[in-house]
């Protein structure tokens, strides 16, 4: 191999046939460095130090052996990620064989020692070595890199996977692991006027086309942000984690990527979401030991929709907009025009606001009620990151008449949660507003809309008359209603038919009416109160009658 030919020669792969070089089979392969691999000697000891030498793959393991009975000082590092390792001693010792006469063969070789995953490895030996091997192991594990626990800041709040409904968008197959020395920028291209409520139902939907129209392995970010501030996991293999993604071809295996819930072409990104954006970017970048900003040389891996052809080394910052590297918009003219800004937020993992954004949620345990009955309000205060707000006053708020009128006022619990009851008497709006306090901004929930079904009574309902009789009916509506519209319904033939229908006026909410059967046989009867402004459709309950 060319790149070898100065330093090494690969001499025999040790699992036959092309299929031993595919992943994920563990694979052995050895090099003969040679004495042009030598790249000094040790001063005054006859030592020797070889040349960086270049793997044609990348391997987990790797330990030295070689001829003779001599027992040698062996030092090793390896380059990963770009970076050597420190020097590592390996033993090296002839009591490491089998027992004599057991058939297995004895070696003169060093301990193996796992280095991870690597490209490239050096050795230093305290005196020159006959027939020395380097043998490598390759079984296919890719690093999952961490930084020290000291180094890194607390993981910011987020929306796990199965908090947006990934079981309903499972991937094709496992994650493949690479680098993080930067992180891409994106935007969905998204309308930008939707809930809290409905930000996880565009994550699942835009992992579901990812997946099932695009035929990606998973969705294609490693993680997103809604324009409320809420962030949310995204492709499966761990947010900590060099998962390699699909949102910057070419760029993919180096870089992590985050995409905005939105469009922002014209539309620049909320506080809140850049106060999520920076603490995801220094979290992550803190994680894998990259520097929070400054630039990055990296290597594209080509493609058709990246700038840059295989091979290239491109210099970079260490937040980037997707239109950096690939022929595209994105992140939208107004965010990317927000980067240099969110560059400086990196570095802190916060944004320098002066106040701070609320969310505020709100629901109806049911939202169509009959007349009468109480319907439970709940929701939840937090700041954008979902950390409740405990202790705040919020309004539950009715329109009535085109206005917004305070119905509740309540108080926050520990978890910023709260909950009352409202009885209302007609279909209307609700929501609930929070009127803040520096530093927190006010805010207000979606608005809410209650269906109120009329109930309709019979105080005593008639259930056997004669036939040519009158079967008199008295009863109330709530709320009240003008007119009522009575259904005498007669089985006939095994068939429940239609045989009367009237309205009915009511004053104050009682009616009187009656109705009367023209012949013998089984009847039912039941009042309707029509669809209205204040109501929907409410009816009573069926009545049944026999006529003599």
């Amino acid at each position: 191999m060319k790149l070898l030919a100065a330093a090494a020669t690969l001499v025999c792969v040790l699992i036959p046939g092309s299929a031993a070089l595919a992943a994920p089979r563990p694979v052995d392969f050895e090099l003969a460095p040679g004495a042009s691999a030598t790249a000094s000697s040790a001063a005054g000891g006859g030592g020797v130090v070889s040349r960086p030498l270049e793997t044609p793959r990348r391997f987990n393991l790797v330990g030295l052996r070689w001829r003779g009975r001599a027992e040698l000082d062996v030092e090793l590092r390896v380059r990963r990620a770009g970076r050597w390792s420190r020097w590592e001693h390996l033993d090296a010792h002839a009591d490491h064989n089998p027992d004599p006469r057991r058939g297995e063969r004895r070696v003169v070789a060093s301990d193996p020692i796992w280095v991870g995953r690597a490209g490239a490895v050096q050795y230093r030996l305290n005196r020159p070595a006959p027939g020395l091997r380097l043998h490598f192991v390759d079984v296919g594990v890719r690093p999952r890199p961490r930084a020290r626990a000291a180094q890194v800041p607390p993981p910011p709040a987020y929306v796990p996977r199965a908090g947006w409904g990934a079981d309903k968008c499972p991937p094709r197959s496992a994650p493949d692991y690479g680098e993080v020395r930067a992180v891409h920028v994106h935007h969905t291209v998204s309308l930008n006027d939707y809930t809290p409520a409905q930000a996880p139902s565009i994550v699942l939907a835009v992992c579901r086309y990812h997946r099932n129209s695009n035929g990606w392995n998973d969705i294609g970010y490693n993680a997103l942000v809604d324009k409320y501030g809420t962030l949310y996991e995204g492709r499966a293999g761990g947010l900590d984690q060099a998962v390699v993604g699909a949102q910057a071809q070419g760029f993919n295996s180096v870089t992590a990527g985050i995409a905005n819930i939105g469009d922002h072409t014209s539309v620049p990104q909320t506080p809140a979401a850049l106060t999520a954006l920076a603490r995801y970017i220094n979290w992550k970048l803190s994680v894998h030991g990259q520097p929070l900003s400054g630039p990055v040389t990296v290597v594209s891996s080509g493609g058709s929709a990246t700038r840059y052809p295989a091979g290239a080394r491109v210099t970079l910052e260490r937040v980037i907009g997707h239109r950096d590297t690939g022929k595209t918009a994105c992140p939208g003219a107004a965010l990317y025009a927000q980067l240099p800004e969110l560059r400086a937020l990196v570095p802190s993992g916060t944004a320098p606001f002066s106040s701070f954004a609320t969310r505020l949620s709100a629901g109806l345990v049911d939202d169509s009620i009959d007349y009468g009955e109480p319907v439970p309000v709940t929701g939840s205060l937090g700041d954008p990151l979902g950390a409740p707000l405990a202790g705040e006053l919020v309004e539950v708020q009715v329109a009535s008449e085109g206005f917004w009128r305070t119905a509740r006022r309540l108080t926050t619990g520990v978890d910023g949660s709260f909950t009352t009851e409202i009885k209302p008497a007609r279909r209307m709006y609700l929501r609930v507003r929070y009127l803040g306090r520096a530093p927190l901004r006010r805010s207000t929930s979606a608005r809410l809309l209650l269906h109120v079904r009329p109930v309709i009574a019979i105080d005593e309902p008639p259930s056997r008359v004669a036939r040519g009789e009158a079967a008199e009916l008295e009863g109330t509506v709530g709320p009240r209603k003008r007119t009522l519209r009575l259904v005498v319904q007669q089985r006939i033939r095994g068939v429940w038919r239609k045989v009367q229908a009237g309205s009915v006026r009511a004053r104050r909410g009682r009616f009187a009416t009656y109705f009367v059967p023209a012949r013998a046989g089984r009847y039912r009867y039941y009042l309707v109160a029509p669809t209205d402004v204040d109501t929907d459709r409410g009816a009573s309950e069926l009545y049944y009658l026999r006529a003599r």
